[in-house]
């Protein structure tokens, strides 16, 4: 089944100047996450006034063909909900049209900490692998997969750096001991990829145990 997914109804552009208090705050909410004016219009980033998803802002996925895949609605406010999902299956390859599968992938779980990485990074949306996306990496060939998951997923994180060192990988998992990835920023997040060693099997298993 091929789903028809389309971004809400109430979307608006964020690179499109507006004057409502929405709009200012979800450009402030982007500043303080380091997005720039190019971040917002290269991933065509955009916000709700009102609605289902209203006082959020709406980061779209799009697959290799330029085909919307996904989204996220992340509120700009103190909302005690700060994610709603839309009612899409998350077995897709995030932010597939940026990806090229011949250099090393960085798998995180959201689209602020892919935007912080900047480089080759893939949300999974959550703390699970999508089949999609194991069997994309198998198929193209990937050989070095960085795990960056956030500090409350390191199982999941483990689990999917197993699994794709069972199909014979390079993993390294990048441990981040008191952030998620996306509040790390740009500069301490790709310096602590760069330092990163291959995960081998007694450290995977001294990880497991810890």
């Amino acid at each position: 089944i091929i789903e028809n997914i389309v971004l809400p109804k109430e979307f608006k552009p964020l690179w499109k100047r507006g004057s409502s208090p929405e709009y200012k705050m979800a450009k402030l909410f982007l500043k303080r996450r380091g997005l720039t004016e190019h971040d917002i219009l290269r991933y065509g980033i955009g916000y709700c006034e009102f609605g289902l998803y209203g006082g959020r802002i709406i980061v779209p996925s799009y697959d290799k063909d330029g085909m919307l895949n996904y989204y996220t609605a992340r509120s700009f406010y103190n909302d005690n909900f700060k994610y709603k999902n839309p009612p899409f299956s998350k077995d897709i390859i995030g932010f597939e049209l940026f990806v090229n599968w011949n250099y090393p992938i960085v798998i995180v779980e959201g689209v602020f900490d892919a935007m912080a990485v900047k480089r080759n990074a893939i949300p999974i949306f959550g703390k699970r692998i999508p089949k999609k996306l194991e069997t994309e990496i198998i198929k193209k060939g990937v050989k070095n997969i960085y795990i960056s998951l956030d500090v409350d997923a390191k199982k999941e994180a483990l689990t999917i750096s197993k699994r794709l060192i069972d199909e014979g990988r390079n993993v390294y998992f990048v441990e981040i001991l008191d952030r998620d990835p996306s509040e790390l920023g740009f500069e301490k997040l790709v310096n602590l990829i760069d330092i990163t060693e291959p995960l081998t099997f007694s450290k995977l298993v001294g990880l497991t145990l810890q």
